[in-house]
């Protein structure tokens, strides 16, 4: 009886030391899987912070364009008046 006790003791004891191994290498693979998750959010915050700088430049980059699309259009404006004068001038003096 002792013995049996003993072999059924011994056998719980195996299947708990096999569940423990499992339990101990599935905990390692989500542990790892922590860590790369972990390294992609740094990644994605780091793209993220960049994209922001981007979008920033872009947005100063094209208030620069609309700048010189201002200036270019007053030059025309008076380019236009310019050559307009010129040729009232030309059609008076003849």
């Amino acid at each position: 009886m002792e013995a049996d006790f003993k072999a059924d003791i011994f056998a719980k004891q195996e299947v708990f030391k096999n569940h423990k191994e499992e339990v101990d290498h599935v905990t390692s693979r989500v542990n790892r899987h922590c860590r790369d998750i972990n390294k992609m959010s740094v990644d994605v915050r780091m793209v993220l912070k960049r994209l922001d700088k981007l979008e920033k430049r872009a947005l100063e980059q094209q208030e620069t364009i609309d700048a010189l699309e201002g200036i270019v259009e007053n030059q025309q404006t008076w380019l236009t008046r310019i050559h307009s004068c010129h040729c009232n001038k030309g059609a008076v003096n003849s």
